[in-house]
């Protein structure tokens, strides 16, 4: 599935050992701690063999990571994780990744997953050893596309890009045909782990199995069904990461993702020109004038949240209470009580340490705060209906709004800066002093003219002492 990284798997200016997590799913669907080491070969059979010996599932993160600072050999993902995340993080490499699932229909995602390999084989005029696909062993399947057919460039936002990228492609899709199935956007997360190939799925007795693209275009749900009863093992000798670049697709991902990193770069400015703090995801971290819980939030604690949104829910929830200064406990008790109500397929004890783990992440983290932006975007995503206009505990914006619509409609819109108190008052000084002038020529040519003096354009002011400098407005 994916493969080892070796020399030729590499582009500028990165280090050749790469990273990667290898996870243990027990039967029972419960984890074990997840290991950080090289993505090597003889590491990876090592994991196969641990795997096989506890009877566990071997998972793999999608993403290779570059190597840890400080840290050599074989470690706890938990201990690095802070390496790749936040501001100036470690960057990652990954294919271009879809994990498609349609719970009860598995027809639907055969179908979105024929038109992802038709659109990269045919219109981006791929290989086929570039575009690989796999039955997932369950409820779909899984499409990866060569980084470097695409011209991918490892980066610390790379998967945060490649969510924006592959949910528009979806999308535009589901638009020229393709079967309407809601993309889940969670399998973006940094790790992603994904079931390695040939590894058997306890729920349904199925395996990964790799398919062909005659394969996918031709044979029926039944057939692939079939296939997945037994390994098969890899369809291509040569790694995915080692397909040299192809002119149409790197061309195509570069606009796409000039378009993926334009809202975040637009966030990062304007929170530049008003000296805000970013979080991760490129939203501005808001000011709370309060502890009052915000509606959003409120809203998000009393909701039943469908799979594929529940962790940006939790999300905004930790950052809420870490932003409204609440304690590390009283953000684990809120995140414990929501998860007993959205995620009925845990233990409650597992529910438990999901909140935590979660609240932890937030807590140690010193880029994660609350997001007015987020957390709004999040509340409508699933369907609640946020009434922002009466709420009082984020202070606004007015400057950030403005320089991120005026960059993204006028480039020749040269955005405001940060200037002294005293260059301010000198600066309205100056503009009172022409609005007088434009006023005092006014009413001059008003003085002059015959006849109705009404009709004359420039402002009528009544009452209005200039040569005074002040100006008194009838019923203010």
């Amino acid at each position: 599935m994916i493969q080892p990284l070796s020399s030729k798997a590499r582009t500028t200016n990165v280090a050749v050992l790469w990273y990667r997590c290898y996870g243990y799913r027990n039967a029972d669907g419960s984890w074990g701690s997840w290991r950080f080491a090289p993505a090597t070969g003889a590491r990876f059979q090592q994991a196969q063999a641990t795997a096989a010996a506890r009877k566990q599932c071997l998972f793999l993160s999608v993403q290779a990571f570059a190597p840890p600072v400080g840290i050599a050999g074989d470690v706890r993902w938990k201990t690095v994780a802070d390496q790749y995340r936040g501001d100036n993080s470690r960057p990652h490499w990954a294919p271009l990744y879809f994990d498609i699932d349609a719970e009860g229909d598995l027809e639907k995602a055969l179908g979105l997953a024929r038109a992802l390999v038709t659109f990269f084989s045919e219109t981006l005029t791929l290989p086929p050893e570039a575009v690989r696909v796999w039955f997932s062993g369950s409820k779909g399947f899984h499409v990866l596309v060569s980084p470097t057919a695409l011209g991918v460039e490892p980066s610390p936002t790379l998967t945060v890009d490649m969510k924006a990228v592959a949910l528009g492609l979806c999308r535009r899709l589901r638009e020229h045909g393709a079967p309407d199935l809601e993309t889940d956007a969670a399998v973006y997360s940094l790790p992603r782990m994904l079931r390695a190939a040939d590894q058997v799925n306890p729920k349904s007795g199925l395996f990964k199995v790799e398919l062909s693209h005659e394969e996918l275009a031709n044979l029926s749900v039944d057939k692939i069904i079939q296939i997945a009863r037994a390994p098969r093992g890899s369809l291509w000798q040569a790694s995915i990461c080692e397909v040299p670049p192809i002119a149409p697709a790197t061309m195509w991902w570069a606009d796409q993702l000039r378009l993926a990193q334009q809202p975040r770069q637009f966030r990062r400015r304007t929170a530049e020109l008003t000296g805000e703090r970013v979080r991760p995801d490129g939203f501005v971290v808001d000011e709370l004038l309060s502890t009052d819980m915000p509606d959003c939030i409120r809203l998000m604690l009393t909701a039943v949240v469908a799979p594929g949104r529940r962790n940006r829910c939790e999300l905004q929830v930790a950052c809420w209470a870490k932003g409204a200064g609440r304690p590390l406990a009283d953000a684990t008790a809120l995140l414990g009580r929501w998860a007993q109500v959205n995620r009925t397929e845990l233990s409650a004890s597992a529910a438990s340490h999901k909140a935590e783990s979660i609240a932890r992440a937030v807590y140690s983290g010193a880029h994660y705060g609350f997001s007015c932006a987020a957390s709004r975007f999040v509340a409508r995503d699933i369907g609640l209906a946020v009434n922002c206009g009466d709420c009082r505990v984020v202070r606004r914006r007015a400057l950030k709004q403005l320089a991120s619509l005026r960059e993204r409609e006028d480039p020749d819109w040269i955005p405001p800066s940060r200037i002294r108190l005293e260059e301010a008052r000198g600066r309205i000084a100056q503009s009172l002093t022409r609005f007088f002038a434009t006023v005092q020529a006014a009413r001059r040519a008003r003085e002059d003219a015959p006849g109705d003096r009404k009709d004359l354009p420039g402002p009528a002011l009544v009452g209005a002492d200039v040569a005074a400098g002040s100006l008194c407005g009838a019923d203010t």
